[in-house]
């Protein structure tokens, strides 16, 4: 059996690091992840329009069970600006798993809180589940599709 030269040996122990150093994730991109799910939160509490939108990538993408895909900050802008016309949002978010694969990742959480129709006073309790899609773009973690549901059988986001 031939032995490896010593320079195939260095070019293969090369290309292992390079390899490595590719596909190496930060240790702190789940933390990011969480992190922006928190200031989604805050966002949803304060009605904060722009701070929502900052969280998206600019073809972002908002679905829930019960309307079209929003799609792009114009869309999301104007889809949150009638949320909070018609619903004062109180959601405290659970992370259940996060997975990260290159500038791309994803997060499934719960959430639990209150909601109040503004219209008629009324206010709920509500838990819903979400999938997150997030794509890190310049180095920055932004939301790419936010997809959530109710928990509840036969609820659905209060109108």
């Amino acid at each position: 059996m031939k032995r490896p030269s010593r320079r195939n040996l260095i070019a293969g122990a090369a290309l292992a690091l390079i390899a490595t150093e590719a596909f190496a994730q930060p240790a702190g991109d789940p933390a990011q992840l969480v992190s922006i799910m928190e200031r989604y939160a805050a966002a949803l509490r304060s009605n904060n329009v722009e701070a929502l939108v900052a969280l998206y990538a600019s073809n972002g993408v908002f679905m829930r069970e019960d309307m079209p895909a929003v799609v792009g900050r114009d869309a999301l802008r104007a889809a949150y600006r009638q949320v909070f016309a018609t619903l004062k949002v109180d959601l405290a978010f659970e992370i259940q798993e996060t997975e990260v694969a290159g500038d791309m990742a994803w997060l499934r959480s719960t959430s639990k809180g209150r909601i109040k129709v503004l219209a008629t006073g009324a206010e709920s309790s509500n838990s819903f589940g979400e999938l997150v899609v997030f794509r890190r773009e310049q180095g920055v973690w932004r939301i790419r599709s936010y997809m959530y549901a109710s928990n509840q059988p036969g609820a659905g986001t209060p109108k």
